[in-house]
């Protein structure tokens, strides 16, 4: 999987003038004698005002990061369901984490377990030869950047991994109109998906096979069949 982002250098200072340094400390002595001179209006009365913290929802158009919890208002559509028919390398507690992120996310647990069964198999530590890491498959030229935004160190790492992945998956959503425009930039980046486009396709193979296994897990796990899909018809 494909997917880079530009990094923002940082600019270099200019030279700073010896003589705007000593004309800018007269003219702070001169606000200090002002201030001194002129009582607080007030000042020590006024309380700051309280701010209390928003609720963090992992990958939301706001562009917070979800650290944990839910509002109590939180309806999720369908409740979390254990499954042993997925391969034994994704676990229980590993399902439930992918579960709950991907709910923060707004994102279909179905879909994602599809992706990472197409990306990997469920093979945790999975390096293909083309640089793409662990069961989201996150290629190389993303760590970088993914880091800053998240501090994930060991792409490796299954529950690390899986917060890369999804953090990539919302982006596109946000950008993207179809789940099938999603997953072929989540494919073969978005350069390469915009190609196919200009040229009218919408949808590929890679993009076809996992809304096949989504909705192979949402039979799995008893739930409804996505709304216009062929199991659906």
């Amino acid at each position: 999987m494909n997917y880079s982002r530009s990094i923002k250098k940082a600019s270099i200072g200019k030279r700073i003038v010896i003589s705007w340094l000593i004309v800018a400390a007269v003219f702070s002595l001169i606000g200090l004698g002002i201030g001194v001179l002129i009582p607080q209006s007030g000042a020590a009365d006024i309380e700051p005002e309280e701010v209390s913290p928003d609720v963090l929802i992992y990958g939301a158009p706001d562009g917070k990061i979800y650290e944990g919890g839910f509002p109590e208002s939180y309806e999720l559509e369908n409740d979390f369901v254990f499954t042993t028919e997925i391969p034994v390398t994704f676990g229980e507690d590993l399902q439930e984490f992918t579960y709950y992120l991907s709910a923060a996310y707004d994102i279909d647990y179905t879909l994602v377990l599809a992706i990472i069964s197409k990306e990997s198999a469920f093979m945790p530590d999975g390096i293909s030869s083309t640089n793409d890491y662990g069961l989201m498959q996150i290629n190389a030229c993303n760590h970088e950047w993914l880091t800053e935004e998240l501090g994930i160190t060991d792409f490796i790492d299954p529950y690390e991994n899986i917060k890369a992945g999804l953090f990539i998956l919302r982006g596109l959503f946000e950008k993207y109109d179809s789940t099938s425009k999603v997953l072929m930039a989540y494919n073969m980046g978005e350069n390469g998906a915009s190609k196919l486009w200009e040229q009218g396709i919408f949808e590929s193979n890679y993009s076809k096979d996992v809304l096949q296994k989504q909705e192979t897990y949402r039979q799995i796990l008893g739930w409804a069949a996505i709304e216009g899909s062929a199991e659906s018809d």
